[in-house]
């Protein structure tokens, strides 16, 4: 019942947010800061001894008819597992870093669809049918859509409608999807439901024809290896994070790509055994691909922005290795795999909001955000220098930070089941690693451009703000037994399933 109530209330201050007018900023903060407070206390007492599985469930018929034998039920249900509320907790945080970050010239709707994009996440994460699972789902897109062709940048309306058009395809084929298995588990059982707990049962499933089953794991991979993104559906994703405005660019690399990560792992991976094999080394083989590709390509950008955007692309790599290798693995091994690569999800949401914060910092005192405009700005901005330089650490997987654990969880398990295949992945870091180090080299330290002027550091209000980031960014590499034991006991449970 709390579920409900929490719900509700981000409902009507998410409203609220609209009609708030000069006070939009401050009203946004204070709801997401209570909401993010109540949220995390609930989740204290209600995962003190968490073993697994969906808790805290909380379900409403909204409507039912039956005539003929035929039953159709229309459920609210929403439920958390251990997985999806760190998910909340991190679709609040990078809601309320993104408002933080966002210009004081942006009017009041900028931050209400903030707040609209925050509370869809955050409803995508607890929901338990397939049903309002899609409305959530689409009910993010829309407002980064607006958020991206209005405040955007440069080719701000063509990035927007690219967007658009490559996430919409992919929520079409999962819609087609959801109501492909509604209507099998209705041709078998005379009940017409979009529960998930029914529709993604082995059981059912494996009842299914092949040709439709096939389809079914099509619609559903390719509207999460779009968000993820994976090679090659990441066409939308350069154009995006560049042209949108820094707020919007933090909200797309911790929010929207947590949502193909969970699609993967919260949604699909119960029924990932009954996946063909080759399907899995193929899904293997995109992972690893993209995490080369994406490498690579930030190697060769002369944007700091557009680099750090491929580089988010090339960490979000590990949860498809993760997906796919967890599927040929058993045990521990398997448990350690889909542990790491639902924990790469959440620190990456950190080191992100950590390296895009700063750029945008950047960008507002130097006008650019180009490397070789660059050069030498720890002279004259030491704190802020510092912390992007921290974020460039973190995404490099440099251990005691939070993009460490994720990384070395997946690639040590991906070992286990592929070999010596994992020389890609290594590869991968690598390139990740020389690039940030090269970038860093190259735009903090060095000689300082005399061209930018003289440069004013960091405020009290930014440095707040950064670092209390940057404290998460450590805590999360320093002591991440916090998440990875809840973590850990739902990857256990995920994987006594197949």
């Amino acid at each position: 019942m709390i579920l409900l109530y929490f719900f509700i209330l981000f409902f009507i201050l998410t409203g609220l947010s609209f009609f708030a007018g000069k006070h939009s900023k401050s009203v946004s903060l204070v709801s997401l800061g209570i909401l993010t407070v109540f949220f995390i206390i609930y989740s204290i007492f209600d995962f003190r001894n968490y073993t697994g599985g969906v808790i805290s469930y909380y379900n409403v018929l909204l409507t039912s008819f039956s005539t003929s034998g035929i039953t159709i039920n229309i459920n609210f249900s929403l439920g958390l597992t251990g997985f999806s509320d760190l998910l909340v907790i991190i679709a609040l945080l990078i809601t309320m870093f993104s408002i933080l970050m966002g210009s004081k010239s942006h009017g009041a709707y900028f931050y209400g669809l903030f707040m609209a994009a925050g509370f869809g996440l955050a409803g995508l994460f607890m929901v338990r049918n397939f049903l309002f699972f899609y409305i959530f789902w689409e009910v993010v897109l829309i407002p980064v859509f607006f958020i991206i062709g209005k405040y955007g940048t440069g080719n701000k309306e063509k990035s927007s409608l690219k967007f658009f058009i490559y996430t919409h395809i992919g929520s079409l084929f999962l819609l087609l999807s959801i109501f492909t298995l509604s209507t099998y588990y209705f041709l078998k059982t005379s009940i017409f439901t979009f529960q998930i707990g029914d529709l993604m049962n082995v059981a059912f499933i494996i009842g299914i024809p092949t040709y439709a089953f096939y389809f079914i794991l099509f619609g559903f991979l390719l509207a999460f290896l779009i968000k993820l993104p994976t090679f090659p559906l990441h066409v939308w994703l350069p154009d995006a994070y560049y042209d949108a405005p820094y707020s919007g660019t933090i909200m797309l690399s911790g929010g929207l790509v947590a949502m193909g990560g969970y699609g993967l792992l919260g949604i699909l991976y119960p029924i990932a055994g009954l996946f063909p094999k080759y399907l899995v080394y193929f899904i293997i083989f995109l992972g690893l691909i993209s995490i080369i590709y994406f490498a690579f390509s930030a190697l060769f950008q002369p944007d700091l922005k557009r680099m750090a955007a491929y580089g988010s692309a090339a960490e979000m790599s590990f949860i498809t290795i993760a997906f796919g290798t967890a599927l040929l693995s058993t045990g521990y091994v398997r448990t350690l795999d889909l542990a790491g690569g639902m924990y790469q999800i959440i620190a990456h949401t950190f080191v992100a909001a950590l390296i895009f914060a700063s750029l945008s910092l950047v960008y507002k005192r130097t006008g650019t955000s180009r490397i070789y405009e660059l050069g030498g700005l720890n002279r004259e901005l030491p704190i802020l220098s510092s912390f992007l330089l921290v974020g460039m650490l973190a995404s490099l997987g440099l251990p005691s930070l939070a993009g460490f654990i994720g990384e070395f969880s997946v690639t040590i398990s991906a070992f286990q089941s592929i070999g010596l295949y994992t020389l890609f992945i290594v590869l991968g870091l690598i390139v990740i690693a020389a690039f940030l180090i090269w970038a860093a080299q190259r735009t903090i330290f060095g000689y300082f451009n005399e061209r930018l002027g003289r440069l004013r550091d960091v405020n009290k209000q930014e440095f707040l703000i950064l670092f209390f980031i940057m404290v998460c960014t450590i805590f999360l590499g320093v002591y991440p037994t916090l998440f990875f034991k809840i973590l850990t006991a739902y990857a256990s449970h995920l994987g006594g399933l197949i």
